[in-house]
């Protein structure tokens, strides 16, 4: 059973990667949202409940392949800039610190 999920999972991302089209995308989701039934785990099952819930903003990605990871990078910056740096009293220090963590790949080159 657990080759079987892992092999689901890797279908997942294969099908991620390599639909060409809306339309294809969305037979392809279909297609291992069915194979996931099939495998009837209790953590298979609440994946596929989240992943139907999502369908249409993770189908919405084949439109134009656009995704939001550049700003959730730098928020994951931020965040743990703040982690680090929580009881920076100089507000333009602190504005100054974020300001380079986000653009540290910009100022290097």
């Amino acid at each position: 059973m657990l080759r079987g999920t892992w092999e689901w999972k890797e279908a997942f991302t294969t099908w991620y990667d390599h639909s060409p089209n809306v339309e294809v995308a969305t037979s392809g989701f279909n297609r291992w949202c069915k194979q996931g039934d099939q495998i009837e785990h209790e953590a298979v099952n609440h994946a596929l409940k989240t992943m139907r819930n999502w369908k249409d903003e993770i189908i919405n990605y084949h439109h134009c392949r656009w995704t939001n990871a550049t700003v959730e990078g730098r928020h994951n910056r931020i965040k743990a800039s703040q982690r680090r740096h929580y009881f920076i009293r100089n507000p333009d220090r602190y504005k100054a610190g974020i300001l380079v963590e986000c653009n540290r790949l910009r100022l290097s080159s």
